[in-house]
């Protein structure tokens, strides 16, 4: 026979041990509830938190394991007499000491320990000095900045200047600081392994320049040069004239090159017969002009 809580037992001590071993406990609170699952929660947040880690640690590991190398930076160029050294093509703007136009073209020769001889030609103002003599010096520091001098072809006096070299690109920057003598700034660019002959610079080139015709204006241009390696020219020109356009003009003309990478060019614009000399540079892959016409100011640089 089964006791039963409160019905037909004969022992009051059986009877209350019976009721206090089944009695059920009394429901759980919500605070209770909450309790018990604090510690599953924190070990929930705990195996998240270990998760995320490895997670982050894995990618970073990718990141860094595909990650290009870095390059080494190479160490700045220390510069002395000796990075100016052989021919150069040279090309100045500029205005005199009297306001107006006037520019350079030449070739320089270096000695790489402090001087230098050439040829220049010069416009000012339409005044031409066609060819003259050049001599010159210059000083280069370690930084690749110096300063020097150079005989004026115009007058024979002595100008002043400060340059800085790119030896990367085999050119010089160079500015004019004589107060007084008006302004001149310009660069020369390594002549570097050329062939040069009628035959040997024969090709096609782009050209751009400009400057200003007297008593006419400000002149602008470009076009293409053909050389056909025979000493004849073709090509297209268009020019602007103080706002006037001629465009895409037909040339025709001809073509000298020397050994010693000096030229000349002569064609037709427009009726008026034009004359450059020329200087090659850039190992026979471009070339400097100026126009040697009276009353013009006209340089260019001529690309293949």
């Amino acid at each position: 026979m089964q006791l039963r809580c409160g019905k037909g037992s004969t022992s009051p001590a059986k009877i209350l041990l019976s009721c206090r071993e089944h009695k059920k406990s009394p429901p759980k609170t919500v605070n209770d509830l909450a309790k018990s699952a604090q510690p599953r929660w924190e070990e929930l947040t705990v195996l998240r938190s270990k998760t995320c880690c490895v997670l982050f640690l894995g990618v970073l590991t990718a990141l860094v394991s595909t990650a290009p190398a870095q390059t080494a930076v190479a160490p700045a160029t220390t510069c002395s007499n000796a990075s100016i050294k052989g021919l150069y093509g040279l090309l100045i703007t500029g205005y005199d000491s009297s306001g107006l136009y006037q520019m350079g073209m030449g070739q320089i020769n270096s000695n790489g320990t402090g001087s230098f001889t050439g040829v220049e030609s010069v416009s000012d103002d339409g005044v031409i000095f066609n060819n003259q003599s050049l001599t010159g010096t210059y000083s280069l520091s370690s930084n690749c900045r110096g300063s020097g001098t150079i005989k004026n072809v115009k007058n024979g006096t002595t100008s002043h200047y400060n340059f800085v070299v790119d030896p990367a690109a085999n050119q010089v920057e160079a500015a004019g600081t004589d107060s007084g003598h008006g302004t001149a700034s310009g660069y020369a660019l390594s002549q570097g392994t050329a062939t040069c002959s009628t035959a040997g610079v024969a090709g096609t080139y782009g050209f751009h320049g400009g400057g200003y015709l007297v008593g006419k204006g400000v002149l602008q241009f470009d076009g293409q040069y053909v050389l056909n390696g025979a000493g004849t020219l073709t090509g297209v020109e268009t020019r602007i004239v103080d706002g006037v356009v001629i465009s895409a003009e037909a040339i025709t003309g001809t073509y000298t090159m020397a050994s010693t990478c000096r030229g000349t060019i002569t064609y037709t614009f427009n009726g008026a017969a034009v004359h450059l000399n020329t200087v090659m540079v850039s190992g026979g892959k471009s070339f400097f002009t100026i126009e040697t016409d009276a009353d013009t100011v006209s340089t260019s640089v001529a690309h293949q």
